[in-house]
C-alpha cells in the first residue's frame, strides 16, 4: 500500500489541476474579478451569453488561462480568478468590461 492512499482510489498526484505537480508555489500569480450583480431586487442572472463572469471564463478557458469561477456569499455577487506564472499577460481580450479588478498578487 503506498502513503498515499486514499479510501476512494483518488490521488491528488493523478489530477490534472495539481498546482504542486504544475508549478514552483512561490511563481503562481492571481487576480480577482468581481461582478457585483444588479442592484435591483430581485437578483435577476443575465442569461449565459451576456453573463460577464461565464462569458469572461469562457474566453479564458479557450484561451488556455487557467480560470475558476465562484458565486460569493454576498447575493448577487460573483467572482472570477486567474492563474499565471511569470510575467503579468494582458487580460483586456478575455475580461468583459463589467468585471471590477479586485485583487492582485506580486
Amino acid at each position: 500500500m503506498s502513503s498515499c492512499f486514499v479510501p476512494n482510489g483518488a490521488s491528488l498526484e493523478d489530477c490534472h489541476s495539481n498546482l504542486f505537480c504544475l508549478a514552483d508555489l512561490t511563481g503562481i500569480k492571481w487576480k480577482r474579478f468581481v461582478w457585483q450583480g444588479p442592484s435591483s431586487a430581485p437578483i435577476l442572472f443575465p442569461v449565459t451569453e451576456e453573463d460577464p463572469i461565464l462569458c469572461s471564463f469562457s474566453r479564458c478557458l479557450n484561451s488556455d488561462v487557467l480560470s475558476v469561477w465562484r458565486r460569493h456569499q454576498t447575493p448577487g455577487r460573483r467572482e472570477l480568478w486567474l492563474f499565471w506564472w511569470g510575467d503579468d499577460p494582458n487580460f483586456a481580450e478575455l475580461i468583459h468590461h463589467d468585471l471590477i479588478d479586485s485583487y492582485v498578487r506580486a
